[in-house]
């Protein structure tokens, strides 16, 4: 019988690593590497005590449920993860990437295209709700969503008797909302077989420098050290597209 009955095992055996590990490191108290590690199994221990919470739907609405599109227990769809972010932010997660892929039912359309339609419908179900909730929840504002991916779809089939289509990273589109972004703006244009950009290109270097504004960075500044010079993250021509920026 355990001096206090509501303590479990496993809460004991963590606070006596917990003093061992004081005790190690007083010994060292300039070792930074220790206490990076200590930091990070602290920060590892408190998740484990907090997500579970976090990741549990039962308590969350029917009406909540079905704007995401998703069925009670329903653990694995895009819009459950949509769900899950909502709750994260909400308790303080600074970052939550979500992301729509897996052996079966992805995007990977080089065999058929019509699987594409099924994959928009629910992605778009469950950004749509993310936000609208975001925005009832009074976070939008300081929440910055975006939806993109590595390369679009060219404009037409493999070969004349294919279904699918090849990668395609001249031209595709990219979702920003909240955090500072303009609402309700399109930027730039493809050429009408959507081949190539033809208004207002975009580059990824221009897209990084743009969040990395609205996160509060300049990303001119933001460098990392190789090779003995200086690097930045948008490389030497990322510019912030001011007109994306409310």
């Amino acid at each position: 019988k355990t001096p206090v009955e509501s303590v479990s095992l496993r809460e004991l055996e963590q606070k006596m690593l917990a003093d061992i590990n004081k005790i190690h490191a007083k010994d060292r108290p300039h070792d930074a590497r220790l206490n990076a590690r200590m930091s990070s199994f602290d920060i590892a221990r408190g998740m484990m005590n907090e997500a579970p919470e976090a990741f549990d739907l039962s308590k969350e609405k029917d009406s909540v449920l079905e704007n995401y599109g998703l069925e009670r227990g329903e653990k694995e769809s895009f819009s459950w993860q949509c769900l899950i972010a909502r709750r994260l932010i909400e308790r303080g997660v600074r970052v939550v990437q979500l992301v729509d892929t897996g052996a079966n039912n992805n995007w990977d359309a080089h065999g058929n295209m019509e699987t594409h339609r099924n994959k928009a419908k629910y992605v778009d179900q469950g950004i749509a709700a993310l936000i609208g909730d975001l925005r009832d929840r009074g976070m939008l504002d300081d929440t910055l969503v975006v939806c993109c991916t590595e390369f679009g779809r060219t404009p037409f089939a493999d070969s004349e008797s294919a279904k699918g289509r090849g990668h395609h990273r001249h031209a595709f589109t990219c979702l920003m909302a909240g955090g500072g972004v303009k609402g309700g703006h399109v930027h730039g244009a493809s050429d009408e077989i959507g081949m190539e950009v033809a208004e207002d290109l975009v580059h990824y270097h221009d897209f990084h420098a743009t969040i990395l504004r609205l996160m509060g960075f300049d990303h001119e500044k933001l460098t990392y050290r190789y090779g003995g010079r200086d690097f930045r993250l948008t490389d030497v021509s990322g510019k912030v597209v001011d007109s994306l920026i409310a």
